[in-house]
């Protein structure tokens, strides 16, 4: 499309993170941690990274978020922001889960297995298995959380285990051959990698069918015995 405009947005993990990209690819990326709520800081920063490039609102084409598992809150107020403009625009949206997101940053490591750890808080990881062959990127599992001590029994060889949870199951995978942590470098969603093509989205078109992943109940529906969608 020659006049495309995606706007990608994630606020699944700690950071706002917000990337434009045209026609001819990536364009701007923006992220921010501020002590404002997601709900007060993301209209913001939209507005401000579509003017800081000449453009609005009116002429994004398609948007891209990311569906979680992460941040419960970030979660759904990043879907209830995109879901409101394609209520008002009609812009079709695109769902990423966070865990392809980040895994998808290291898919040029052929025959490698890649394995995202969130810190998923009450001493948990978020975290999904991904497998890279002769330039074929796969996801193993599904979305989960589990103890930082059963991660050794899912990981398989050669592997690399990165992303914010990866510290608290340092100590149970520090000893295993094959296993390779990287710390900081892959913590968070890159905003090119949002907007990559290639980057297969499991949800697009219309809002009404995109549902978060939250990757385990939540406190909410713990309590008091019910699913939030």
């Amino acid at each position: 499309m020659a006049n495309r405009l995606s706007l990608a947005i994630d606020n699944s993990i700690d950071h706002l993170t917000l990337a434009l990209a045209g026609p001819d690819g990536f364009i701007d990326e923006l992220r921010v941690k501020e002590a404002r709520s997601p709900s007060q800081i993301l209209p913001e920063k939209v507005a401000a990274i579509l003017a800081a490039n000449g453009h609005s609102i009116e002429g994004v084409t398609d948007l891209i978020v990311t569906l979680g598992p992460g941040s419960f809150t970030g979660i759904r107020v990043a879907l209830a922001f995109c879901k409101g403009i394609h209520a008002a625009t009609g812009i079709p949206i695109k769902g990423i889960p966070t865990l392809d997101a980040l895994a998808f940053a290291l898919a040029d490591r052929d025959g490698f297995y890649l394995c995202p750890l969130l810190d998923a808080k009450k001493s948990e990881v978020f975290l999904s298995l991904y497998h890279v062959e002769k330039g074929t990127f796969s996801r193993l599992t599904g979305y989960g959380a589990m103890k930082p001590v059963e991660v050794a029994g899912m990981v398989r060889t050669p592997c690399i285990c990165f992303g914010t949870g990866s510290r608290l199951c340092e100590k149970h995978l520090s000893g295993l051959e094959g296993v390779s942590i990287v710390h900081d470098e892959f913590d968070h969603v890159r905003g090119r990698i949002l907007v990559d093509e290639r980057l297969t989205a499991t949800d697009t078109g219309s809002a009404r069918t995109f549902k978060p992943i939250y990757g385990r109940r939540s406190e909410a529906e713990i309590k008091f015995n019910v699913t939030i969608d």
